[in-house]
């Protein structure tokens, strides 16, 4: 059995997305981390020969950095970034290690700031990080038998060739476009690994996070019919799952109802015609707000209210940061119905699409 540690360059796999994106053709790429040890040890145990029985993955680690001191319009953003960490850490058992990027209040995204702006964001320690992490573990003995680095920098030659020095063997998973020529080297005249390079390239389909429809059960107790239903939504290990009907009803009775309930303003909701298509993406202004208790409408230009729940903004986004009068979009997940409005889901702000 031999006994395998992976580290991640995270920041280097991050900037490598959008090229991975590129080769099969898509706008965005995103890793499923939960599959990418299993794919890298089925692709180990085949230039092993040894089987998928003879590789025991004993420990992911992660490296990456995270932006702080920075503009608040990108709190959303942040916010998404420390919560993807905590899935790795918590759902997947990643050994996270992340170092935080002083901007200095400015944008995170270089497109965001001003042209003129000569700023650059520095980094550090992410890669001496992962340098010391592996050295560490390959120094002990019956710790690891192969290290296998995820990254494409030829900073790491001089690690890389200590750890085989240490008689360990290293495993090289990365991506033809962002490799340094001295580790793709067939050759290895550099000396930095003990097999051919892993290419992800060549292994997108599987390595691909995607958000296929899949059968879950409502645990609501107030549940009717069939508990069973189809959704994309991915629930965190351990956190309840609710169908759209149970968790509609919930906010309601929770928040007393609507908001023209509250106000005795329900007889006089229009009738409505030219209704949009469930699924359906709009624009819609935030038109009221309920802040103590996590509700709100937002209203098409066409005087179409639909109803939404801090649970229906887009991931990540805080329902502090929405104000009244501020410019949304978002998808139409029920139509208004018997004098009530509509409902909404994934509501965020437009600079989010």
């Amino acid at each position: 059995m031999y006994k395998v540690m992976i580290f991640i360059d995270g920041t280097w796999l991050y900037r490598t997305l959008p090229r991975l994106a590129e080769t099969c053709g898509k706008q965005e790429f995103k890793v499923d981390y939960g599959v990418l040890p299993q794919v890298i040890a089925r692709e180990l145990s085949e230039r092993l020969g040894a089987g998928s029985e003879g590789i025991d993955v004993v420990r992911n680690h992660l490296f990456a950095s995270l932006p702080t001191n920075f503009d608040p319009l990108d709190e959303n953003l942040i916010t998404r970034q420390e919560e993807f960490y905590n899935l790795l850490k918590e759902d997947y058992h990643y050994q996270t290690e992340i170092f935080a990027i002083d901007f200095r209040g400015r944008r995170v995204r270089h497109s965001d700031r001003d042209p003129e702006d000569s700023f650059q964001p520095r980094e550090k320690c992410v890669d001496i990080a992962l340098a010391s992490q592996l050295l560490y573990h390959a120094a002990l003995p019956w710790t690891l038998d192969i290290a296998v680095v995820v990254l494409g920098d030829r900073d790491f030659i001089p690690v890389l060739n200590t750890v085989r020095r240490l008689g360990k063997r290293v495993a090289i998973v990365s991506v033809r476009s962002s490799c340094a020529q001295e580790l793709a080297d067939p050759r290895d005249e550099a000396g930095v690994k003990d097999f051919d390079v892993v290419w992800m390239d060549d292994l997108l389909e599987e390595l691909e996070l995607r958000y296929e429809p899949q059968q879950l059960e409502c645990q609501s107790p107030d549940h009717d019919g069939d508990r069973f239903f189809w959704t994309t939504y991915r629930p965190r290990r351990g956190e309840p799952v609710y169908c759209d009907s149970c968790r509609q009803a919930y906010s309601e009775r929770r928040n007393g109802n609507s908001y023209y309930e509250e106000e005795g303003e329900l007889e006089d909701y229009p009738p409505l015609e030219d209704l949009p298509d469930l699924g359906e993406t709009l624009d819609g202004t935030v038109e009221f707000k309920k802040e103590e208790k996590g509700y709100g409408f937002v209203t098409t230009d066409e005087g179409t209210s639909f109803f939404f729940h801090l649970s229906d903004l887009e991931g990540g986004l805080s329902f502090e940061t929405l104000d009244e009068g501020q410019e949304v979009v978002f998808e139409v997940k029920s139509l208004p119905s018997g004098g009530k409005a509509g409902a909404a889901q994934n509501v965020r702000p437009p600079d989010m699409q």
